[in-house]
């Protein structure tokens, strides 16, 4: 598999680096004033040449159709997958984007270009292993407390421009979807020194409550989980979620788990 990155923030350097070590960059782009721009991505991370040079994103059909990257990950704007979708399909590139800021039309519009285009979309603001658990399991406890008051509270860095976190968005609404009271979730964000990341869920009654927090220490998190997600829309069509993704593998570790206890079950008849 053939990755192509989209954006060299902060995030986006990190998860450079982080794909590099899988041996599956092979193109990086950025904003064409960037300043990064024809340099080695190992210059710029501080490591050896890579051979990776920096391009921008202009042109984008040219540098696909040369480069012919599986899965391009996107680290950087709304816009780029909101103006590139239609290249995207006509090229066959696969997108992860992690992007949190989209508007209900440019969501219609990707799903509904993707769909004719017939190339797979993987729609990740909740990007990180452990801020998926955290819906779940917010999700269990909006389906059992509903005498419960539920609020939302985040927290990044003082550069993220949108507030709330596109993920709070997402804990609010799949704690709205799996609740009876079709409530607004209140939400609460801080934007305050170079926090990477963090989310809670705070459910209240009368007499206890319950506190589901998740932390991003690194963002590392955010390289793992966007490899992830690579991994799994590789070479499929259609529109998914990360949460997808999450019970593709639930499924999987279950149909495992049967496949063993039956293998256990035959050894124990077999030595009877």
């Amino acid at each position: 598999m053939k990755i192509a990155l989209v954006g060299l923030g902060r995030t986006g350097e990190t998860v450079a680096r982080y794909l590099l070590q899988q041996g599956v960059l092979s193109m990086v782009l950025c904003r064409p004033n960037s300043l990064k721009i024809d340099k080695d991505l190992g210059n710029i991370l501080n490591m050896a040449d890579t051979g990776i040079i920096v391009e921008p994103t202009d042109h984008l059909e040219e540098r696909l159709f040369y480069r012919k990257p599986d899965v391009i990950i996107d680290f950087s704007c709304h816009s780029f997958l909101r103006d590139n979708i239609h290249l995207l399909a006509k090229c066959g590139v696969n997108v992860v984007t992690a992007v949190t800021s989209y508007e209900t039309a440019e969501l219609n519009k990707i799903k509904r270009v993707a769909d004719r285009g017939g190339i797979g979309v993987v729609m990740a603001p909740n990007i990180t292993y452990g801020v998926n658990i955290l819906m779940l399991m917010a999700e269990i406890a909006a389906e059992l407390m509903n005498d419960y008051d539920f609020e939302i509270f985040e927290e990044h860095h003082k550069f993220k421009k949108d507030q709330p976190s596109g993920t709070a968005k997402k804990i609010a609404d799949r704690i709205r979807d799996n609740s009876l009271l079709y409530k607004e979730i209140p939400t609460h964000a801080v934007r305050a020194g170079g926090i990477v990341g963090k989310h809670k869920v705070l459910i209240s009654g009368e007499f206890d409550q319950i506190e589901i927090s998740h932390e991003s220490y690194s963002r590392v998190a955010f390289a793992q989980g966007a490899y992830k997600a690579a991994q799994f829309i590789n070479g499929k069509t259609g529109f998914y979620e990360m949460n997808d993704i999450f019970e593709y593998e639930r499924n999987q570790r279950r149909q495992r788990v049967q496949e063993l206890k039956s293998e256990q079950s035959r050894e124990e008849l077999d030595l009877a």
